[in-house]
């Protein structure tokens, strides 16, 4: 039998991993506009974020319905 790894890593760590990922443009935008850019980098980088994070939940959900339905227990 099989372990899959990277399967097992994304069903126990992915909602941390979601996280982690919708803050990097949200922290890009918020240091660009501390560094002098217009403020519209910050609400650039929170519109991304939130993207990202809508898409890496739903990346994840669709993991775990796969480990679900086609994995053995």
């Amino acid at each position: 039998m099989q372990d899959y790894p990277t399967l097992r890593l994304l069903e126990k760590h992915g909602d941390m991993l979601a996280v982690a990922v919708s803050l990097l443009p949200a922290g890009a935008g918020l240091t660009a506009s501390l560094s002098g850019a217009s403020w519209w980098w910050l609400a650039a980088g929170l519109i991304a974020a939130a993207f990202l994070y809508l898409a890496a939940r739903s990346y994840i959900e669709l993991v775990r319905l796969m480990i679900d339905m086609l994995l053995p227990k």
